[in-house]
């Protein structure tokens, strides 16, 4: 049975300086174990925001490896997010940066939910080494969208919400890369 987030609470409205708030506990986190458990309740409470994702699964585990969340949605009006009804999400709440090998991983794991998904969206507190852009460029090769936050753009994810921010990065993606 699929692990449930109804750990994540809401009682009061979601505010951006609540969230804000949840993402500097995590980041300021020191016990390890900690730090990527205050990030995910960062991540699930964002999305708790978002009224067109519903959340299907958390860990996700595999004979390659774990996705974090899959989330699905039906917003078929739109362009973007038509060609898949499914995204896979990787948090990592890490200090040194995201490397190839790390995200040739999780390209991998997305690839292995093909049927359902080609999306995924790597959300990060750090930062992406070139090489692992360079694996994000390979990847729509084979049909595969990723979609690469990392701390700088972390704000306007809080700001613009989900689904507004993972288009316009998305949409970057494509066509920058």
């Amino acid at each position: 049975m699929p692990e449930s987030i109804s750990e994540v609470e809401v009682t009061e409205p979601i505010t951006n300086k609540k969230l804000r708030e949840l993402l500097k506990d995590a980041v300021r986190e020191k016990n390890i174990a900690q730090k990527g458990k205050k990030f995910e309740i960062f991540f699930e409470t964002l999305m708790k925001r978002e009224k067109d994702f519903e959340f299907v699964m958390k860990h996700c585990r595999s004979s390659r490896g774990e996705i974090d969340y899959i989330y699905s949605h039906n917003l078929v009006y739109d362009s973007f997010w038509r060609k898949s009804p499914y995204i896979c999400v990787e948090c990592k709440n890490w200090k040194g940066k995201i490397n190839s090998r790390d995200m040739d991983h999780f390209i991998s794991l997305v690839k292995s939910m093909q049927i359902l998904c080609c999306y995924g969206v790597y959300i990060t507190t750090s930062s992406y080494e070139e090489s692992a852009y360079e694996s994000i460029k390979n990847a729509k090769n084979d049909d595969i969208l990723i979609i690469p936050i990392e701390k700088k753009h972390l704000k306007r994810l809080i700001e613009e919400g989900f689904k507004n921010f993972v288009k316009k990065l998305g949409q970057e993606v494509v066509f920058k890369m």
